[in-house]
């Protein structure tokens, strides 16, 4: 009996030729995010090109092919204006494939990507559900570290009225995300991150600027920054958000916070919120304003840098033989002294 041939699965970058192969079938909302994944493809080539010019802010996509159908993608992200830390999405499947596992596919598209766009890459970073055991023993078998664990949460199923008055507390205010509060906001968003961390993801304060959006900024106390909201570089503008706050917890936060959340629903509803997966104060009040807790989310990094074993100095390297032959005498020994009678 003739066995049923399986077909063969092949990587390449996101081209027209692609997209052509979607028109019929695609949602129309997926074929225009391919599109500008197309066009951002094009735009990182430039970007790698001419690294000391330009920012690396365009994204690059790779597709697994089943003869001439896409059947998955796998997105990749610059995470910081140097290019030399990437962040990548899950792979996404576009279609059932006969023959191969999904895990075969996603495995396929993650290690071409960490093989194919390594000239400036240094690191990469990719987030993961905490509760997706089999994504992330893969991600494991490809060198990934788990890095840091978020919470998600969702918001408020209902509509949010707009408050009858939306002051802060007196002394607080809330002000846009520019140079000026990226810098005062850059202490406490790497004071969450350890040493690891901020090795692999290789970020500078103007970074943060490339995470502004209709409902970020900062919530400032005078001259400090008590707590601050940033877009995730991986969901879009109108995706996830990421609310920080500084290490010692204020009390003027129990009464500003609600009125800040009240603020992020009312200038664009976000699809969810990160913090940090061990802050109970702030957990605390996000449930009080109705926001229900989602999926735990793990990052995790991986350094492309390999350990170089330092040089042998060649001092060092030379024969035992040489080395103690400079304790040899190099003339004739002497007679030992001795005590006894010489006649």
């Amino acid at each position: 009996m003739e066995e049923p041939k399986t077909t063969s699965i092949r990587i390449e970058p996101l081209n027209p030729a692609h997209l052509a192969q979607w028109v019929q079938d695609a949602p129309l909302d997926q074929l225009s995010r391919f599109q500008g994944f197309l066009i951002g493809e094009w735009l990182s080539r430039v970007e790698q090109r001419f690294p000391d010019l330009l920012p690396s802010r365009s994204p690059r996509c790779l597709m697994a092919l089943a003869g001439d159908r896409p059947v998955a993608s796998v997105v990749a992200r610059p995470f910081n204006r140097r290019g030399s830390c990437w962040i990548l999405h899950l792979p996404e499947l576009l279609g059932a494939v006969d023959g191969h596992s999904h895990r075969t596919i996603q495995q396929s598209l993650l290690q071409q990507a960490l093989q194919s766009w390594t000239a400036q890459i240094c690191s990469w970073v990719i987030r993961c559900p905490a509760t997706d055991a089999d994504a992330i023993a893969l991600l494991r078998e490809l060198g990934f570290q788990p890095l840091r664990p978020y919470q998600c949460w969702c918001p408020p199923r209902a509509e949010v009225e707009p408050p009858s008055s939306d002051q802060l507390p007196a002394g607080l205010r809330w002000a846009a995300l520019n140079r000026r509060t990226a810098g005062m906001l850059w202490p406490i968003e790497q004071g969450g991150s350890h040493s690891h961390l901020r090795q692999i993801t290789d970020r500078h304060w103007l970074d943060l600027l490339d995470r502004n959006g209709p409902s970020c900024g900062v919530l400032m106390a005078g001259e400090a920054v008590l707590a601050g909201c940033i877009r995730l570089p991986d969901a879009g503008e109108a995706g996830f958000l990421e609310l920080m706050r500084d290490v010692a917890w204020d009390p003027r936060l129990d009464q500003a916070l609600p009125q800040v959340l009240n603020g992020i629903l009312q200038r664009r509803r976000p699809r969810g919120l990160l913090t940090a997966l061990d802050d109970a104060p702030l957990s605390r009040i996000l449930e009080a304003e109705g926001w229900t807790r989602g999926d735990e989310q793990l990052l995790l990094g991986r350094s492309m840098l390999r350990r170089q074993s330092p040089q042998r100095n060649l001092q060092l390297t030379r024969s035992l033989d040489q080395v103690l032959g400079r304790l040899r005498p190099q003339g004739t020994p002497l007679p030992t002294p001795s005590l006894g009678d010489r006649h």
